[in-house]
């Protein structure tokens, strides 16, 4: 099931977006699959920073 997602503008240094289109290329995911991916880990990551703080 996919989730409806509204689209979300945002730019980003060429180099970074390169890198990030690689990524989601190894990952086998969409560009947007592979920054939603990796701001979830983030934020899971400091969630559980806090909690332990």
């Amino acid at each position: 099931m996919r989730r409806e997602i509204p689209p979300t503008s945002m730019r980003l240094p060429e180099e970074l977006k390169l890198w990030l289109q690689h990524k989601a290329v190894d990952n086998r995911r969409t560009l947007t699959s592979e920054v939603i991916a990796r701001l979830e880990e983030s934020r899971k990551q400091e969630e559980e920073f806090e909690k332990a703080a």
